[in-house]
């Protein structure tokens, strides 16, 4: 458990927060690049690390991320018109570029200077793998792009959606890897019957096979191995021949989960982006070295991520307020949560906690044991952060390119962490690299 100083520490991220500052020194995934879908199409808000502020894209496509108040007075830049390279607040009509230069100021008198000492706080932005990611930090301090495996395919084998979380991001985060809940939240009921028990040899068992050996050995051992982007976590489980199955997921500091997958050329990332202390957002990424996604992929992806309200768009479906639609006879005959599709199963229990849960009230367990290596870890960047000490997995030698999670059957004397080591980690376990 952590003491309510230690919560407190690292879940408020606003501006002038110990947490805030480390967040700053990150990119950050914000908005979907078709929520801005043509040059000088109408600007939309958005909101991170409890600022608000507004994005467009200006009529020679570039991405502008500015502060939501104007400069002049503080009226809102939103309702402001997207053209000719600028947006213009239609209060008295001085215009920004995306770079946050004051580009017009047609109320002001002929001859003045006054436009060249306005500028609207504008962050930098970087269009990739489908998403709009920015940097709030010191210009001096900038790091290199988000340099990922899905950072670097064509845009037809990437999928990007954005779902919003009503509570604390680190509460989100913690359910991206915790290994143990998969036995319990994420169990189907027909789960439990047994099938291609031919997949229980060493090599990539099939989805079915793997739902079964979770639902029936819903416990698992949790080991964890520091890295220098975060660190790996591996949940080892029986199978009914003797083997293990293993799923691994990476954690890159300060939010990004590398979900458990084959590697098979696909896979897929959570990463938790705090909006606020209360509220953040999800950004699933979802990838395929292989082969495009077919259209019919790339919808069922979206809608599964992100089910949202046709009456109101900007919230989900299913909420707190509703119940998230529990469904009592399916807990005992179809799901065991009674909520479907599953990412409404994890927002349903990291919601109901509150916004900010007071985690001085736990009662942990070995199975926490990547929850509890987050926490320390996270209460580390910021001691060391004030102490002018380097952040983890900002140096541009760390591969985050080659950064992969796996899911597999080794034998029963193989050893896990020699299993898919490929962006520098250490292959001894137990072994801590800083």
């Amino acid at each position: 458990m952590l003491t309510t100083e230690e919560n407190e520490l690292i879940c408020r991220v606003g501006p002038g927060t110990p947490m805030g500052d480390v967040m700053r020194r990150y990119w950050h995934p914000l908005i979907i690049s078709d929520e801005l879908p043509e040059p000088d199409c109408a600007p939309i808000r958005a909101r991170l690390l409890g600022e608000q502020l507004v994005a467009f894209r200006d009529t020679n496509g570039d991405v502008g991320i500015v502060a939501d108040s104007c400069p002049h007075r503080g009226a809102s830049m939103f309702f402001g018109i997207n053209q000719e390279c600028g947006l213009m607040c239609i209060y008295h009509g001085w215009k920004f570029d995306v770079n946050g230069n004051c580009v017009d100021m047609p109320s002001d008198i002929p001859g003045s200077n006054f436009i060249d000492k306005v500028h609207i706080t504008a962050y930098p932005t970087v269009e990739s793998a489908g998403v709009i990611w920015v940097y709030m930090g010191p210009k001096e301090h900038q790091p290199p792009p988000p340099n990922y495996i899905f950072n670097n395919l064509p845009a037809d084998h990437v999928i990007a959606f954005r779902v919003p979380i009503y509570c604390n991001y680190l509460q989100s985060m913690e359910g991206n890897i915790d290994s143990t809940h998969l036995g319990t939240l994420h169990v189907y009921h027909q789960d439990k019957v047994p099938v291609d028990l031919d997949s229980d040899k060493p090599g990539y068992p099939s989805a079915k096979f793997s739902l079964y050996t979770r639902a029936k050995y819903r416990y698992a051992r949790v080991d964890v191995q520091d890295t220098d982007y975060g660190f790996r976590l591996i949940a080892e489980r029986p199978t009914d021949q003797g083997n293990k199955h293993i799923r691994t997921n990476c954690l890159v500091l300060p939010y990004t989960a590398f979900i458990a997958s084959q590697r098979s050329g696909s896979g897929g990332v959570l990463i938790q982006v705090p909006i606020d202390d209360e509220t953040n957002q999800r950004v699933g990424i979802r990838y395929n070295v292989k082969e495009p996604f077919t259209a019919a992929e790339r919808r069922s992806t979206i809608e599964q991520g992100a089910l949202m309200d046709p009456v109101d768009p900007k919230k989900r479906m299913k909420r707190i307020d509703n119940d998230y639609m529990l469904d009592r006879w399916a807990q005992k005959n179809t799901v065991l949560a009674g909520i479907w599709p599953i990412p409404e199963q994890d927002y349903a229990l990291i919601e109901t906690m509150g916004a900010i849960y007071d985690r001085s009230k736990e009662h942990l367990y070995g199975g926490d044991a990547a929850i509890i290596r987050c926490r320390q870890m996270l209460l580390s960047m910021v001691r060391d952060f004030q102490e002018g000490k380097p952040l983890p997995g900002l140096d541009p030698s760390v591969q985050t390119q080659k950064i992969r999670s796996e899911e597999i059957i080794i034998g029963p004397d193989d050893d896990a962490w020699l299993v898919g080591a490929d962006a520098g980690e250490n292959t001894v376990r137990g072994e801590r690299l800083r």
